[in-house]
């Protein structure tokens, strides 16, 4: 695995060495404690971001990484490698280039699995379809604020994930939960 990602690595950082200033990368860094009625739930994410802009309008990128969820009192562990292509079409922006709104257009896969504390592990997937607006501040050249508000499209799991939270739904959400910001670094 460790040959994978390094030859990963190094194959984006050739395709976004090309050209300077045309490249960008963010992501998705975090550890997060859920408590319910029903459920404790302690979760990390690393999921780095990577980008490449073709033009002012037209970018291309991936988000790649892993997810582990611990869910408490029932001894059940989620390890989820998760790989989320987009294309991303940019529809406005301002004569400064401070302000821009785009479109994400996507589909992504998860695979991992769902092991039960009695040596019981199932393989889970998960994938998702659609389109996610978004605005972005361009603060300086090298870094920039992004945000995403809400999804249209599908999201879908198979047994082992759906019984552990990961939902099956489609639709139009534009909902303030659904926000989500990050910060990128263009190079």
């Amino acid at each position: 695995m460790k040959k994978f990602f390094t030859l990963a690595t190094v194959a984006l950082a050739s395709v976004f060495g090309a050209q300077a200033g045309d490249g960008f990368i963010g992501g998705r860094l975090g550890f997060e404690h859920n408590e319910t009625k029903e459920e404790q739930t302690n979760q990390f994410t690393i999921l780095p971001e990577l980008g490449y802009n073709f033009n002012s309008q037209w970018a291309i990128g991936t988000t790649i990484g892993y997810q582990y969820t611990h869910i408490c009192g029932a001894d059940t562990d989620v390890h989820m490698f998760k790989f989320n292509p987009y294309a991303r079409f940019t529809y406005f922006r301002t004569s400064n280039n401070l302000v821009q709104l785009f479109v994400d257009g996507g589909a992504g896969i998860g695979l991992g699995s769902v092991d039960h504390g009695d040596d019981d592990s199932h393989t889970s997937v998960t994938w998702n379809v659609g389109l996610r607006p978004g605005v972005a501040f361009n603060f300086t050249d090298k870094f920039s604020l992004v945000a995403h508000l809400g999804f249209l499209g599908y999201e879908g799991a198979n047994n082992a994930a759906f019984s552990v939270g990961y939902p099956r739904k489609g639709g139009f959400n534009f909902d303030t939960n659904e926000l989500t910001l990050g910060f990128y670094f263009n190079f």
